[in-house]
């Protein structure tokens, strides 16, 4: 910790802070994502870190440790802090090899055949996008931010793919749907709910992105 950090002096300021840094996280994980930098625990740590940097330091840019644990959530049984870090070696592994797996566009063909390839690969993604989400939410490798940095990595594989982000925070009645499709997916294995959530997310994005584009041209 730099020996000039100020703790936030409230509350209400820490919130200040973490909303500041989820900016700025939001900024990294989009450069990360849009890059050729390989996807690593390393980076997903460093997203972390900017995040929590300036509103607790202790607990920016690691993982949970040796009696860090957290209670049962609503439906999910997160690991003991002793093997989150063997957790998450595994997640990597497992999203390093289906990443691997997303078959590469064709350079030339006709346009009806490269659409179909495109569709087809952006399902692929966004169900990849979909099992990370959930597969960071259920370990819940963090002492705070866990949903967050799981929607965070969402965004940073779809930017991978030249796709849009979607939503990083869930309010209200949103959020109701949100916990209930995790819980779908731990009570029986159905990423459906969930990935027709980012969707949609992905759909706001788009909306918002062309009504801008419209504000500009005026």
């Amino acid at each position: 910790m730099p020996k000039s950090f100020r703790w936030p002096k409230d509350e209400q300021e820490k919130k200040e802070r973490e909303a500041a840094g989820l900016w700025q996280a939001q900024v990294l994980a989009k450069e990360i994502g849009e890059s050729k930098e390989k996807i690593t625990l390393e980076a997903i740590l460093r997203i972390h870190k900017v995040f929590f940097g300036h509103a607790d330091p202790d607990v920016a840019g690691r993982f949970r440790k040796t009696g860090e644990d957290i209670k049962k959530l609503k439906y999910i049984m997160p690991p003991p802090g002793t093997a989150v870090q063997a957790r998450m070696y595994e997640f990597w592994r497992e999203l390093d090899v289906r990443l691997s797996q997303i078959p590469p566009l064709p350079k030339s063909a006709k346009e009806i055949i490269y659409r179909e390839a495109l569709l087809q690969r952006n399902d692929a993604v966004v169900d990849i996008a979909t099992w990370t989400q959930y597969q960071i939410t259920a370990i819940h490798p963090f002492c705070e931010g866990n949903g967050r940095m799981a929607r965070l990595m969402t965004n940073l594989i779809l930017y991978r793919f030249k796709l849009q982000p979607t939503d990083i925070k869930y309010e209200g009645e949103n959020k109701v749907i949100y916990l209930d499709s995790l819980g779908k997916i731990d009570q029986s294995g159905d990423y459906r709910h969930l990935k027709r959530l980012i969707i949609k997310g992905m759909i706001t994005s788009y909306q918002k992105l062309v009504a801008a584009q419209k504000r500009l041209k005026k």
